[in-house]
């Protein structure tokens, strides 16, 4: 309705529209819309929905200023800027059977019979391609239900406050065991008191608007034991039907699964992808050679050709390539959309491994 009314008021010269809709199957109810700096009055509403009733189904017909309705107009749009303003009111059915009505003004000069059949269709053209495009746009914000559930690791939507709208499947069993977070009077909170306010702020600071659509994430650890590490991802929520709230991702960590993703991404092989394993849990070249049954000495020489195949100097980088390498739409999908490659493989693209941005 909006863009409806700026592109009237465009097509006309003019500076204020006024847009009222009226469905087929709303009742009497109206929704209306105003481009321009003049208040409606609310006193109009009924008439309007007396015109919208009176032209179902009707053409678009055009009154110029001086008629009886001049007074009404008025408080429509706002008084003429002087004495020569003129203003145009419509009535049209459009496709889908709701009725649409607009006042348009205040035009310098009033409009000759032969220019109103043209316009007519222009009219009815732009509300159809308006209509049109905000239902492509709506179609492209899907549920937050829906897409969450895509999601292959605990997931929320939040407020400022924490106040929880909406959780997946893996965020509600995450909840269920209040290890890591959990819902207190409907707030979601995490394992201790100054990781609740760290969420707070990080979820804050997310939702902050800044210029050019910067979408701010922010990493808040949950847990910094060894043995339960984990962390949350914080950003604004990816949909307009979500503004003002913010997604909340707590990643798995899956050190099989992730060697699996290394080794498919960078060419490796069974021995080496066993090894990225045990490192990714956190064992020592001791343990690992007596898990798998080598020398120590062997295993660093193996941990050793691996790190030159991959590019990374410090055994801390496999865990940055895991998440490098991580789908946050599950397991396999990553998989198959790298093939095995040689081992001058460059890291994968950012955009694959940041589900907030």
């Amino acid at each position: 309705m909006e863009y409806f009314g700026k592109a009237v008021a465009e097509l006309f010269d003019c500076a204020s529209c006024y847009v009222a809709v009226k469905s087929d199957t709303g009742g009497s109810e109206l929704k209306e819309v105003r481009i321009g700096h003049a208040e409606v009055d609310p006193s109009c509403t009924m008439t309007v929905a007396r015109i919208a009733r009176k032209g179902a189904g009707a053409d678009c017909a055009f009154l110029e200023r001086v008629n009886a309705r001049t007074t009404f107009v008025r408080r429509l749009i706002g008084s003429e800027p002087g004495t020569s303003g003129h203003s145009v009111i419509g009535r049209f059915a459009s496709r889908d059977r709701s009725t649409v009505v607009f006042v348009a003004g205040w035009r310098q000069a009033a409009l000759v019979r032969a220019e109103i059949p043209p316009l007519a269709r222009a009219v009815r053209t732009v509300w159809e391609t308006a209509h049109s495009l905000a239902q492509c746009s709506s179609d492209r914000q899907p549920d937050p239900e829906i897409w969450l559930e895509k999601l292959a690791s605990p997931a929320f939507i939040v407020d400022e406050g924490l106040h929880l709208h909406e959780a997946n499947r893996f965020g509600r069993a995450l909840l269920e065991k209040g290890e890591l977070l959990k819902v207190d009077g409907g707030r979601l909170v995490g394992p201790s008191g100054p990781v609740t306010g760290s969420l707070r702020e990080a979820i804050r600071e997310a939702l902050i608007p800044r210029p050019g659509q910067v979408r701010l994430n922010t990493t808040v650890p949950l847990s910094t034991e060894r043995q339960q590490f984990a962390f949350a991802k914080i950003g604004p929520a990816p949909t307009d039907r979500d503004v003002g709230k913010a997604l909340v991702i707590v990643p798995q960590f899956d050190e099989a699964l992730g060697a699996h993703r290394i080794a498919a991404a960078f060419g490796l092989n069974w021995a080496e992808e066993r090894i990225i394993a045990r490192i990714l849990q956190f064992q020592c070249p001791r343990d690992i050679g007596t898990d798998l049954r080598l020398t120590e000495a062997t295993v660093r020489t193996y941990t050793k050709r691996i790190m030159l195949k991959l590019g990374i100097n410090r055994q801390a980088e496999f865990f940055l390539l895991y998440h490098l390498t991580q789908s946050p739409f599950g397991a396999g999908r990553r998989e198959k959309a790298v093939a095995p490659a040689s081992s001058d493989c460059r890291l994968p693209c950012a955009a694959d491994k940041r589900p907030l941005d």
